[in-house]
């Protein structure tokens, strides 16, 4: 629980997972566009996340695509907003 909390503590991470989210699939040049980061940045990021079973990646080309693979992080982070907000 604690990995799982700490990687979920970095406002970069949640972020990325937030971006996967709403777009399913997206290469990791993409992501760091979208978030002004640098593609080694986000790049760290998604490594972390893919450890954690978060997320995972298919590469076509030079391009490493992610998805989610983990669709309880979803849920998690939804009912944190939903905590957050008093809902």
């Amino acid at each position: 629980m604690v990995a799982l909390f700490k990687a979920l503590s970095d406002p970069t991470r949640l972020q990325i997972i937030s971006v996967l989210n709403q777009e399913s699939t997206m290469c990791v040049s993409d992501i760091a566009q979208l978030l002004s980061m640098s593609v080694s940045r986000v790049s760290h990021h998604l490594s972390m996340l893919e450890k954690l079973g978060f997320t995972r990646h298919k590469q076509h080309g030079k391009q490493v695509y992610y998805t989610i693979d983990d669709d309880c992080i979803i849920d998690i982070l939804a009912r944190a907003q939903e905590h957050v907000r008093g809902s």
